[in-house]
């Protein structure tokens, strides 16, 4: 996540029109926080610390995130032929385009989220709850549950979207390091290899998150070393 927000730093100096597009995983379960969340509250200390579960801070806001066997997607830009810099709605719609035009590639299906008002969510679902139980605009569903979960960055001239997308959920041990019921995980949230009803892996899912990307963008994802 640090390389994430080097990206951004890098696009927001860069004189000229730049995007990474980045997909990574994690090679250990790891909790991630929003930049200005505290760890008091959100999530079961006594779990975290007997399963030796790494912390990190997101350069993004939003809620506590267990990263598990999931792919990250990153996206850094500051190029207004693509993105909309001017609103974080826009922002989030046109990323979120490129993304459901990949899932529909493993036969998925999703739509977009309306958003809901912080107010309007009942106790149980307050700011220091994980970010999967509250779908926020823009975001992607399925059946109600939400399939991917992104966070959003903006400085003057650039932005940094980031977000989690489950392989699959082992949804006791993401209850236990959150001190949430295992039930209400369920009904909240789904991964890819759920919605598809076969294995997807994360090398799958990269390859049709890429096309995705290409399609709606109209461009051609280059790799680090086929510049």
């Amino acid at each position: 996540m640090r390389i994430d927000e080097a990206f951004l730093r890098w696009a927001e100096k860069c004189a000229e029109k730049v995007t990474v597009v980045r997909f990574y995983r994690w090679a250990v379960p790891t909790l991630s926080l929003g930049k200005h969340q505290k760890l008091e509250g959100a999530v079961e200390r006594a779990y975290w610390r007997q399963a030796a579960i790494p912390v990190v801070h997101r350069p993004t806001g939003g809620r506590a995130v267990f990263h598990a066997h999931e792919l990250t997607y990153a996206v850094a830009s500051n190029d207004l032929d693509h993105f909309p810099l001017g609103s974080a709605r826009d922002t989030y719609r046109v990323i979120a385009a490129g993304i459901k035009e990949g899932l529909k590639r493993l036969g998925i299906v999703a739509q977009l989220a309306e958003g809901v008002r912080e107010s309007a969510l009942p106790a149980r679902l307050s700011w220091k709850n994980p970010c999967f139980l509250s779908p926020s605009r823009y975001e992607l569903l399925l059946d109600g549950c939400k399939i991917v979960g992104s966070a959003q960055r903006r400085l003057k001239r650039s932005f940094l979207q980031h977000g989690s997308i489950p392989l699959r959920v082992n949804y006791a041990q993401m209850a236990a390091a959150l001190a949430v019921e295992q039930e209400v995980l369920r009904k909240s949230l789904i991964s890819v290899s759920e919605a598809s009803r076969g294995e997807v892996t994360f090398e799958i899912l990269c390859e049709a998150l890429k096309e995705g990307f290409e399609q709606t963008f109209n461009v051609r994802l280059m790799g680090p070393r086929s510049r």
